[in-house]
């Protein structure tokens, strides 16, 4: 509770204390002066009385007198003293035994009573309030934190609920602790659904080919001929590739995502990385007579660009694109590969002439386990994480991936990595 101020009402007391101290000093010392004064005045009438009544008797004695009175050095004291010892008067007499001193320091002892008492009156309601004050700033500092362990983070304006309470440092320290448990409780949140989401899409990936390959185990048991059997196998071995490949698109999303790959960027030429991407998908496109060719450049160094990157997973990228442009494009067309080279960033375009992508679906491409919504794409295989893949990969590398499109006339891919 060190850095709780005490409430505003609170330091007003303080200050209230302060004058009030002041206020009874500087009565306690016009009070004295004019004691001192009046006490003056006192002397001199006495004097002037003494010296009128000694001389009315005696005026020959006028100046024995007034030089007694002049007289600094006292000497006649001793002699005065012992005639005034018959009358009471004696040389230790205390200003208590005299009555007019006694009366008036009887006043001041009261009045400096007063000023003590009226201090220590003020000095424990400051306490008791403060005591209050302080067991109230607990009580509030609780139920702040039992909302927030209640995960309740509604105070938007603590200052507005607390700031006569706390002071500004330690409200707005509250303020951010509650906007920071806010954020962690939203990012767990959104951990959580992206979790289920996983698990519902992967379970959903998985239930058909793993329902095709029990279909065809069942039907290979209950085949009649040899033939019928070995047909039954082939399509277990294709479901179980199938399979296979499946499982180890799912490892690699998440890997990717629970940050179990790390990309190691290292210097490397952007043809060295084509060319990886290309003998992934060079089989399947020869086999639709598909030719995968790299357009010459305006600018002769474009060609033999390097940059920092991932080349395995940066290859992997874009032999995603590839495998897509070549799934989606028809018999003996082309895709196209453009490189370009520009002051900070390397820009590389693959055009095919394939189904094309509606405006509509070029964020959703991107998703993971989404399929367009052509009819050729839905006929076809794929889980729907290529282009999933693709993206992550670039963007984590600082690059970006996006699309232009024009229907049934092919699709523009254009991925762009920092140099």
């Amino acid at each position: 509770m060190k850095n709780i101020q005490p409430s505003l009402y609170i330091r007003k007391y303080y200050i209230l204390i302060l004058f009030v101290s002041l206020f009874f000093l500087l009565l306690c010392g016009i009070w004295e002066i004019s004691f001192f004064d009046s006490q003056h005045t006192r002397e001199i009438s006495q004097i002037s009385n003494i010296t009128g009544a000694v001389l009315s008797e005696y005026p020959e004695a006028e100046t024995t007198l007034v030089s007694a009175l002049q007289d600094t050095h006292y000497s006649h004291m001793d002699a005065g003293y012992s005639i005034l010892q018959k009358y009471g008067y004696r040389k230790n007499l205390l200003m208590s035994d005299n009555f007019y001193y006694h009366s008036t320091f009887i006043n001041l002892l009261s009045f400096l009573a007063l000023i003590i008492f009226c201090d220590l009156a003020l000095i424990t309601v400051c306490f008791l309030r403060f005591t209050r004050a302080q067991k109230e700033q607990e009580m509030q500092l609780h139920a702040l934190l039992d909302r927030y362990l209640a995960e309740d983070y509604s105070v938007s304006e603590p200052k507005e609920s607390y700031g006569s309470i706390f002071n500004d440092s330690f409200t707005d320290t509250l303020s951010k602790l509650g906007n920071k448990l806010m954020a962690k409780t939203r990012a767990l949140a959104e951990e959580r659904d992206h979790t289920k989401t996983l698990v519902t899409d992967i379970s959903h990936q998985l239930k058909t080919p793993v329902s095709a390959l029990k279909s065809c185990f069942a039907m290979c048991m209950e085949a009649d001929t040899e033939e019928e059997r070995v047909d039954f196998l082939q399509r277990c071995a294709l479901q179980m590739d199938r399979l296979e490949k499946l499982v180890a698109v799912l490892v690699s999303i998440s890997r990717l995502e629970t940050a179990l790959i790390s990309l190691r960027q290292e210097k490397v030429t952007l043809p060295d990385i084509l060319t990886d991407a290309v003998n992934t998908v060079y089989e399947k496109a020869l086999q639709k007579n598909i030719s995968i060719e790299i357009c010459e450049s305006d600018q002769e160094d474009d060609t033999s660009v390097s940059l920092l990157a991932d080349r395995h997973w940066t290859s992997e990228a874009i032999a995603n694109i590839l495998d897509n442009a070549v799934k989606y494009s028809p018999s003996g067309s082309t895709v196209s590969l453009r490189i370009h080279k520009f002051y900070s960033y390397m820009q590389l375009e693959i055009a095919d002439q394939g189904i094309g992508i509606p405006k509509a679906e070029y964020n959703r491409i991107f998703k993971r386990f989404y399929r367009g919504s052509h009819p050729v794409v839905k006929q076809s295989e794929g889980s729907g994480v290529g282009l999933y893949l693709a993206r992550r990969i670039i963007e984590e590398q600082g690059g970006t991936v996006t699309v232009r499109s024009t229907a049934e006339q092919g699709s523009v891919f254009d991925v762009r990595l920092p140099l």
